[in-house]
């Protein structure tokens, strides 16, 4: 290997991604052929940052397959954030891409451009579409409805002396999903799939996502607008946790979730072959990006560049064990005296201290001594020395979950919180104060502030998504105590709580059974009592003497009773027995709201079944 600075692949692609495995998983989800009925409509390409999902879908979207498929792409938030309607149509018409057919493209984009622009076909305008005068068109003042339209004639042309204002709320929103979805092509016309990509979710205003799931998702749905087209998104987790506030309507029950790992070792190895000349280094930038390609292209001139004359000259002073072990330190890029027990187990901690005390400028240690920093070029040389060695191959292996959650989780502090909850699935006020007591005024901050790092549901969070996995392994390696001891102590809490839980849910279902006899009778007493009433109103009506008291038959039968059964009476019964039903359905509805709460909180365990 040489020890000159190497330089970068000159014709090296930096999109190119090899995941031929994971296109291809793709391409299996996506309807390519066609939306039939029940097939799945939004689809959320996850994973953590730097992972590639823009590159992904883009290497996706330019694929050979995709040139072969009847596909059009639409990417209205490549640009710009999109505040209203006509604003998202606009961007639309600007990022159309046909991969197997190019030639459509613009006329695409021109119908889209149409739609946006209020300039629709008058030929189809129903009622809620106003024609007006341009001159008039700030009065809004009709000019001609659907019957006057019929009179323009059939033509695709649209007159300069008209303006279409296409109605006020929601008919406009109405007539804009369907000039939209009008705008692109049908299935029966040789466009099998129509794919909005929505690569920043947070540029959609809330107007224009309500507008997507209010008229264009169901009119896309059912109708004579329906069209064979589906949602693309990406995001860091599964979309109950990336957007768990948002409604996806009609399309609620029709997502999917497709998570895009990092690169296997075998793609990381030949993207950082394409994009640096030397082996060796290419070898060293794959151990180092953990198969994250954002990463891979930011380091590879750097790692181009190094100097690594000092490195080999003070590797040579050692054996090929210590050179070995130098190999293995090299893998974090900052090596913590705790967190190395992935490595070396039990070892750990003298095989820290011994590198800490080696003769050379190229190890640089912490004012506390509890870190180490090693230079690029004695990494990228030890590293290259070994990668083709089994026992080196194992160490990168158990280092990768642990070097993944340093990479995304970078703070030692917040690493060290992390660790300690590793065990742990919901975690909540009262899980957090009963397992970590005085303590917990530091961790339940960092639970409820970091938004990167765990997700909410109502009162109660988990470790993103993104993250668990690499933590859960890290903290099993290190032995830590967040799957030991604070693992053991929430299950406890947890099956304590669950019995609490079920008891709770118990008690609450007889007493929704109690309330709703109790209104049953409350109901059929009304019941008789309207009953009543009719029958005395009747009575009265049909005297001819609407003022005559009760006859004698009807006073000897209700002897005793006094103006119980009098019309007004009756009245006053019905309105009291009212209000009864009204107050005994509101607890009912407050009982069953605790119920639900009750039975959802069994749903969010402290803990999972097991730790694997």
């Amino acid at each position: 290997m040489s020890s000159e600075p190497s330089t970068p692949h000159e014709d090296a692609k930096p999109h190119f991604i090899p995941r031929s495995a994971e296109l291809d998983e793709l391409a299996s989800l996506l309807p390519l052929l066609g939306v039939e009925l029940g097939d799945n409509r939004v689809f959320n390409v996850w994973g953590e940052k730097g992972v590639g999902k823009s590159s992904f879908i883009s290497e996706f979207r330019e694929s050979e397959r995709m040139r072969k498929e009847k596909v059009l792409w639409i990417q209205p938030t490549r640009d710009e954030p999109l505040d209203d309607i006509p604003e998202f149509i606009r961007a639309c018409a600007k990022t159309i891409r046909y991969p197997s057919n190019p030639d459509k493209e613009k006329k695409i984009s021109e119908q889209l451009e149409s739609v946006q622009r209020g300039k629709v076909n008058p030929i189809v305008s129903d009622d809620s579409i106003l024609i007006t005068r341009s001159s008039i068109a700030k009065q809004k003042k009709a000019y001609i409805n659907q019957a006057a339209a019929s009179s323009v004639g059939r033509t695709e042309n649209v007159r300069d002396d008209f303006e279409i204002n296409v109605g006020l709320g929601e008919s406009k929103a109405n007539n804009h999903a369907e000039g939209f979805l009008d705008a692109l092509p049908l299935k029966s016309l040789g466009t099998d799939l129509t794919i909005i990509y929505i690569e920043h979710y947070d540029r959609l205003s809330v107007t224009v996502m309500d507008w997507l799931r209010d008229y264009v998702f169901p009119a896309a749905t059912n109708g004579a607008y329906r069209r064979s087209l589906v949602f693309l998104l990406e995001s860091q987790d599964p979309l109950r946790f990336a957007y768990p506030l948002e409604n996806w309507g009609d399309w609620s029950n029709l997502t999917e979730d497709f998570q895009l790992p990092p690169l296997n070792v075998s793609d990381t190895l030949k993207t950082a072959r394409a994009l640096v000349t030397d082996p060796a280094r290419a070898s060293f930038l794959a151990h180092g990006s953990l198969g994250y390609p954002a990463d891979l292209q930011a380091s590879a001139k750097q790692v181009a560049a190094l100097d690594l004359k000092p490195a080999r000259a003070f590797l040579e002073t050692l054996d090929k064990v210590d050179q070995l072990k130098i190999a293995a330190l090299s893998l974090p890029k900052i090596v913590q005296a705790d967190e190395i027990s992935s490595l070396f187990g039990q070892e750990a901690s003298s095989i820290f201290d011994w590198a800490k005390e080696l003769p050379t400028d190229l190890i640089a240690r912490s004012s506390n001594g509890k870190a180490l920093n090693f230079d690029e070029g004695l990494r990228c040389e030890a590293i290259s020395r070994f990668a083709d060695i089994p026992k080196f191959q194992s160490y990168a292996k158990a280092w990768r979950p642990a070097g993944r959650l340093s990479r995304n989780v970078p703070s030692r502090n917040e690493r060290s919180k992390l660790l300690l909850l590793a065990g742990l699935l919901w975690i909540d006020t009262q899980l957090c104060n009963a397992l970590f007591k005085d303590q917990a005024n530091k961790i339940l901050p960092f639970v409820t502030d970091s938004k990167s790092i765990f997700k909410r549901k109502q009162n109660r969070y988990c470790i993103s998504s993104h993250l668990r996995d690499d933590l859960l392994k890290t903290a099993l390696s290190m032995e830590h105590p967040g799957v030991g001891i604070v693992f053991k102590k929430a299950s406890k809490l947890w099956e304590e709580r669950k019995t609490e839980i079920e008891s709770q849910i118990s008690q609450i279902e007889s007493q929704i059974e109690d309330r709703e006899q109790e209104l049953k009778e409350l109901s059929h007493k009304q019941t008789e009592t309207i009953a009543q009433i009719r029958i005395q109103d009747r009575a009265t009506n049909e005297s001819d003497t609407p003022n005559k008291g009760p006859g004698l038959l009807s006073k000897i039968l209700h002897r005793g009773e006094g103006d119980s059964h009098s019309p007004d009476s009756l009245r006053k019964l019905n309105k009291s027995l009212s209000a009864q039903i009204q107050a005994k359905e509101g607890e009912v509805d407050t009982l069953k709201a605790e119920l639900h709460s009750a039975q959802d909180a069994l749903k969010h365990p402290y803990v999972p079944a097991t730790l694997q």
